[in-house]
């Protein structure tokens, strides 16, 4: 296939700088360290809503790159390559989402609650590191969650399954 197929999904991909620059306050901003007076700041990749959110925007593209390169023979794979994986190839498309939004949802949470938990022991010292690493975290997700969502759009542009 060509580079030309695929250009149009360019910006949809581009959520992981979304995704990358958002993470960024729950991971530079400590908690407690600022005080504001409404609140904290955090990752809005922490929150279910927003994960699931992004996941299911994900598998809408990825339902209709595959409906517009292929029309409804794309619904094809679905008993490809015997009838009776019907099931299991519908239960792919419901994992898809779901394993996107909580590998998202639970690295992000699982970051900043380490850092919350250090930030309560030891204020300023040891939590510096684990921010950093926070950028780290940060990072990997948003490539990841991109990466994948980028695979599942390929994928359902392909002819096979």
């Amino acid at each position: 296939m060509g580079e030309e197929e695929y250009r149009p999904w360019v910006p949809f991909i581009g959520m992981f700088l979304s995704i990358f620059v958002s993470n960024w306050s729950g991971a530079l901003l400590p908690w407690r360290v600022i005080q504001l007076p409404h609140g904290e700041l955090a990752a809005p990749t922490n929150d279910i809503n927003t994960t699931v959110a992004l996941a299911l925007l994900t598998s809408v593209a990825y339902f209709y790159s595959g409906l517009h390169k292929r029309g409804f023979s794309y619904f094809g794979k679905y008993i490809q390559p015997t009838p009776v994986l019907l099931p299991i190839n519908i239960l792919e498309d419901f994992t898809k989402p779901l394993s996107l939004s909580f590998r998202l949802f639970g690295n992000i949470l699982a970051d900043e609650l380490v850092v919350a938990v250090l930030v309560s022991l030891v204020p300023l010292i040891v939590p510096v590191p684990m921010m950093l690493l926070g950028l780290f975290t940060s990072a990997i997700q948003a490539l990841i969650s991109a990466t994948l969502a980028a695979a599942y759009i390929g994928e359902s542009m392909e002819g096979h399954h």
